[in-house]
């Protein structure tokens, strides 16, 4: 008997529902851009999709986006080639404010945030 009632009280726990932060949608990405599926790439071709989609997020006055770059896990290297070449590059643009790793449910080690300035 108390098997049921203790078995009960979880159901009703599971089937509530869940908080939901009203600040997480000021957090989210305004847009993002994935790396994935586009080939073999370089540097400049890294840095021109980063700057051709860097030029539309400021045309549009967006102020946070994210860059999925991947991990790094099927380079040839087995080392990461885009997040890190993708990351200095951005730091060195005058209307970038801040560079950081994605927070883990957005991809987490995979993405990249970024902060613009769009006045800048």
């Amino acid at each position: 008997m108390n098997w049921k009632v203790c078995y009960n009280s979880i159901m009703s726990k599971k089937s509530r529902p869940k908080k939901v932060n009203k600040y997480d949608n000021l957090s989210k990405p305004q847009a993002e851009f994935d790396f994935h599926d586009r080939g073999l790439l370089r540097e400049n071709d890294m840095r021109d999709l980063a700057d051709e989609f860097l030029e539309e997020c400021l045309d549009r006055g967006l102020m946070k986006i994210l860059f999925i770059t991947g991990k790094g896990l099927h380079s040839k290297s087995g080392m990461p080639i885009i997040k890190p070449f993708l990351r200095k590059y951005l730091q060195t643009l005058p209307f970038v404010v801040r560079v950081y790793e994605g927070r883990y449910d957005r991809g987490g080690s995979g993405t990249l945030e970024v902060i613009l300035n769009p006045k800048a």
